[in-house]
């Protein structure tokens, strides 16, 4: 396993069910061996492969060891609180939580909603210059960052020049506080993880929601008797608009608290799918000249907001999550006074430069070709049924082209492989062999069988290969021990008398309650 990347397999446990490649948007699963990895390189980070897996084989790298060794180095560590803590903990206020992280270690706290105030002053104040029919697009979530320099390359250039809210904060804590102070940030985003990794000289390690809980835990802190206290410190001071970041809409609520103009248009999306098609929409207005005032575009990979992020406890429902951020939210905005734009800070300043990941483009040949591995020689076989987790059987051939799946992971072609497989040792087996179901009705047998059977059922047989369909018991008298082993009896060996000639019998089951075999030799 590849422990470095935030997301990984543990490939023992992978039980090759597909479901992670059915679900990922972005397809960034290679199959190896029966066993799906995440590709480092195509991955978004979104963490839905880590929620969806069913025998939990999709792993999330935990660096709670790595904020414990800081707090024991000595240094002063300052824990950045995403301020969807409020959802994942109700009834957990700020004063608290501070207190409950100063007893973990942390010399500070600071919130990481307040990096999002300094980010929605910069983007009103880039609004108030924004020609016709500009295009901003936030870049407060670096799944959503990553998506489009990744794979929607035409729209980096149109995300805003800032770093994400915890960069921003993580700069100007650096610079009021001193380069030798440590940022933990604290949150339920994956994605998060990568950030601090690319840019560790700002942010140290990045823990999420389950590690804070584990944290808690080990050091014995029950939340509901901790108390506030004057030695925990809420550095530099209590956020206000950003707070309600964590839920969709809640970024252009931010922004629009400053003095924003009239004529700038806001609209909010969020899941990378549905993220997807409004690019798709935005890219045909803009071919079409449709877009006439500037447009700030609120993207979000999560579902409804970081409220819903990976690292969340999924018991408690989004309509609940959200009214806890919008009360935090509603109480931090009561009462404060919009102050006039200033000029955004260097700190805010973040270029983002497109990585694009697309495989090159498949000739008719090399699909042809790919295609044929799984047994398919025309249109007619291509039955897009998705099994293998892809939309078409085409996607599919793509992918092995580019090395990201295997053939057997074609569940038709698997099927219909073993079953000429079966066919085929059936046929050429010198004994009679015959399948039945439940009902006793025969499936499959060969020729050597009927022929067992007498002249009667050897001229059915040639008339209808197989004889599927058949009833067992009229065609041979010692049929209830197919029924013994249908019930779980154990296999029957034994000589039976039939037709005047001796046969040695095998009688098995092959799945109990539905299907039975038998192997004849005269």
């Amino acid at each position: 396993m590849d422990v470095l990347n935030p997301i990984y397999t543990e490939k023992a446990a992978c039980q090759d069910c597909y479901k992670c490649v059915r679900q990922c948007s972005v397809k960034a699963i290679r199959v190896e061996n029966g066993r799906a990895a995440v590709v480092k390189d195509l991955c978004v980070l979104c963490g839905h492969c880590v929620e969806v897996c069913p025998v939990e084989a999709k792993k999330v790298r935990s660096d709670l060891g790595r904020a414990r060794k800081l707090i024991a180095s000595g240094k002063r560590v300052i824990a950045s609180l995403a301020p969807s803590f409020a959802s994942e903990f109700p009834g957990i206020d700020l004063d608290r939580m501070t207190a409950a992280l100063t007893r973990l270690g942390f010399w500070a706290v600071s919130e990481t909603a307040w990096g999002a105030d300094l980010v929605a002053r910069a983007v009103a104040q880039q609004l108030q210059t924004a020609p016709q029919g500009a295009i901003l697009v936030s870049s407060a979530c670096p799944t959503v960052v990553d998506y489009i320099t990744k794979y929607r390359p035409a729209f980096a250039d149109r995300i805003t020049s800032l770093a994400s809210p915890l960069m921003a904060q993580a700069r100007e804590l650096h610079g009021l506080y001193g380069d030798d102070c440590a940022i933990v940030f604290i949150g339920p985003c994956i994605s998060k993880k990568q950030e601090a990794d690319e840019h560790s000289q700002d942010i140290a390690v990045a823990i999420d929601f389950e590690d804070l809980r584990t944290w808690f835990t080990e050091e014995k802190i029950m939340l509901p008797l901790i108390q506030p206290n004057s030695e925990a410190r809420l550095i530099p001071e209590r956020a206000g608009k950003g707070a309600l970041y964590p839920v969709d809409g809640g970024m252009i609520a931010a922004i629009k608290s400053w003095n924003v103009p009239a004529q700038v248009k806001f609209m909010s999306f969020s899941g990378i799918e549905e993220i997807e098609r409004a690019l798709d929409e935005l890219e045909e207005a803009l071919d079409q000249g449709e877009l006439q005032e500037p447009l700030f575009l609120e993207l979000l990979a999560c579902p409804g907001g970081c409220v819903n992020g990976p690292r969340t406890k999924k018991r408690t429902g989004t309509i609940r999550k959200r009214l806890s951020v919008l009360e935090y939210g509603q109480n931090r905005l009561a009462g404060m006074v919009a102050q006039s734009l200033t000029d955004t800070a260097t700190v805010l300043y973040q270029q983002w430069t497109t990585k694009p990941v697309a495989p090159g483009p498949c000739s008719e040949q090399e699909l042809a070709e790919a295609l044929r591995r799984t047994g398919k020689y025309s249109r007619e076989d291509e039955l897009n049924c998705g099994g293998c987790g892809y939309d078409t059987c085409r996607d599919f051939a793509r992918a092995m082209l580019a090395g990201k799946a295997e053939p057997d992971m074609c569940v038709s072609y698997m099927r219909k492989l073993a079953q000429k497989k079966a066919n085929g040792l059936i046929r050429a087996i010198p004994s009679g062999v015959v399948i039945v179901d439940a009902r006793l009705t025969i499936v499959e047998c060969n020729q050597n069988f009927a022929r067992i059977l007498g002249d009667e059922a050897l001229q059915l047989w040639e008339a209808k290969p197989g004889l599927e369909g058949a009833a067992l018991e009229k065609l041979l008298p010692f049929y209830r021990y197919f029924q013994d082993v249908l019930d779980g009896a154990e296999a029957i060996d034994r000589d039976i008398r039939f037709n005047n000639r001796i046969l040695h019998a095998t009688i098995f089951g092959i799945e109990r309650g539905a299907y039975a075999g038998g192997v004849f030799q005269d």
